[in-house]
């Protein structure tokens, strides 16, 4: 199932992406902090500043562009001296809690007019995985979670020098409620820079 979804990702981003290679394109590097909501908060609650986000767009209408978000965030907490039970079996000590999360987007930005400073919306759609480790003395409790991800976004680009902007948005993202976990949330806010090409 993992792969179907990795490869389902893959060729939508080339579908939309591949007719377009006249166009001008946008390639955007950032760095990511996350706050974490929903059962990611649960099961670690700290702020993450260790995160990063690859775009690539093209333009298809004025004002418009769509293309593939990428991204990698680490959120972690210690939660000290605690008992974890999965199963039937219980576990107690000090208590770490790691979630390394990789969303997947195909999406799209919408910008509202030209010059100096450049506000814009997005949305997104695609999965997010979450190799989530409970570690307790010696022993790890893993867990690879999968889930549809939707991600609504809002920025603002600001001219810098000929094809370069600086861009600061902040993008959430949901993951549905799973069998194997509870809904996902993390708000991301990204400032990175944005290099256009023809």
């Amino acid at each position: 199932m993992k792969k179907i979804i990795i490869l389902f990702s893959l060729l939508v981003s080339c579908v939309i992406v591949a007719p377009l290679a006249s166009a001008q394109s946008f390639t955007s590097v950032q760095y990511t902090m996350g706050i974490p909501f929903a059962g990611l908060k649960d099961h670690a609650s700290n702020i993450s500043g260790r995160g990063f986000t690859f775009e690539f767009h093209k333009e298809v209408a004025s004002q418009l562009s769509v293309g593939v978000n990428l991204a990698y965030s680490v959120f972690y907490e210690h939660k000290g001296y605690d008992s974890y039970t999965s199963g039937n079996a219980t576990l107690t000590g000090n208590k770490y809690c790691y979630d390394n999360v990789f969303p997947m987007l195909v999406n799209a930005h919408f910008t509202f007019g030209e010059g100096m400073v450049v506000p814009y919306v997005g949305f997104g759609v695609g999965t997010i995985y979450d190799l989530r480790n409970t570690d307790m003395g010696l022993y790890t409790y893993e867990q690879d979670i999968w889930q549809f991800l939707m991600s609504p976004e809002a920025g603002f680009m600001f001219d810098m020098a000929s094809g370069t902007s600086l861009k600061l948005n902040a993008k959430y993202d949901y993951g549905f409620k799973t069998s194997e976990a509870d809904a996902y949330g993390n708000l991301n806010i990204s400032l990175g820079f944005v290099f256009n090409s023809w």
